[in-house]
């Protein structure tokens, strides 16, 4: 049997054919045909379906008449009853006022099987390209750019989520997450409350206040390590979380370059501060919680007793 030429005569029955065309009463279709296209996402797991189908997309075609420019075939044995065609079928029409252009370069495989002694098609698959995808593309490339958008978007989201707007630092909430996965070896929490903040605003304004907060965010940032956790708790409070200080000559030195470095960014300004700090020695069995209420409670201390400096609370 010529399995490319009745392929060819199939398609041009179907994009040529008529309202009294019936797929139902062509022998050379078995009852139970599965018909998958890919252009409205179409499955038919039995040819009754499909003929249904078909007659309805007769009916809103209308006057549009197909041309093919391009209908090729090949054919391939799979086994001594069932042979595979497969090929591509490139149409195109435009209607008379010019509102309907089709230009469509598609592809199918078409599968017949021998039952007794005649040939059956057993499935039919027709591939529709994207609308979105140009010629020589494998895959559209302006879906996959929206997809890549989409994804920037949930990232910057993620992000924002994370970060503190104003000092770019990470927020209470992921410190709280990353205080769990962190090494407890070394371990170090610090409170930092800038001294006398309110005057900065009431005396040059919040606006200026914000730049303070982003300014001490970058000598914080600049002064730890890199593995260090710098976070702005809120208001006009900071939080560090170090590893790696083996005791408090370690956490001294950290201290003071803080308060040297924040006191040097400060130099011939006005609107500026010092920090007022409170650490501990995090122990293994520390929450969160415990472990930054030591801190804060050593950190009001050096407030009580003139600020602009630090202090350890080390027992439990």
């Amino acid at each position: 049997m010529d399995f490319i030429k009745q392929t060819e005569s199939l398609w041009n029955i179907y994009f040529h054919g008529s309202e009294d065309d019936n797929y139902t009463n062509m022998e050379l279709f078995a009852p139970d045909c599965v018909v998958i296209g890919t252009g409205k996402h179409e499955i038919f797991r039995n040819l009754e379906d499909f003929s249904r189908s078909f007659a309805n997309e007769m009916a809103d075609r209308k006057d549009i008449a197909f041309q093919f420019k391009d209908l090729w075939c090949e054919q391939r044995q799979i086994s001594p009853e069932v042979y595979l065609v497969y090929g591509g079928i490139f149409i195109w029409w435009e209607s008379n006022d010019k509102d309907v252009f089709i230009n469509m370069d598609s592809r199918f495989t078409i599968l017949y099987k021998r039952f007794d002694d005649d040939w059956k098609i057993t499935h039919i698959h027709h591939s529709v390209p994207n609308i979105e995808q140009k010629d020589g593309e494998y895959y559209p490339k302006t879906l996959s750019m929206q997809v890549a958008e989409e994804r920037k978007k949930v990232d910057a989201l993620m992000r924002l989520a994370q970060k503190d707007s104003l000092t770019d630092l990470i927020n209470y909430r992921t410190f709280e997450e990353l205080y769990h996965t962190k090494s407890r070896e070394g371990a170090w929490i610090f409170v930092i409350d800038l001294d006398n903040f309110k005057n900065i605003n009431d005396t040059y304004g919040h606006m200026e206040g914000n730049q303070v907060l982003i300014r001490v965010a970058g000598v914080l940032r600049s002064t730890v390590r890199y593995y260090d956790i710098v976070c702005r708790m809120g208001g006009d409070e900071f939080l560090l979380l170090c590893n790696d200080l083996h005791n408090e000559t370690e956490a001294k030195e950290l201290l003071q370059r803080i308060l040297k470095n924040i006191a040097d960014a400060g130099k011939n300004r006005k609107d500026w501060v010092g920090v007022s700090i409170g650490g501990t020695l995090i122990h293994p069995l520390d929450t969160l919680e415990t472990a930054f209420k030591r801190a804060d409670d050593s950190m009001y201390s050096v407030k009580t007793r003139g600020k602009n400096g630090f202090q350890f609370q080390m027992d439990r």
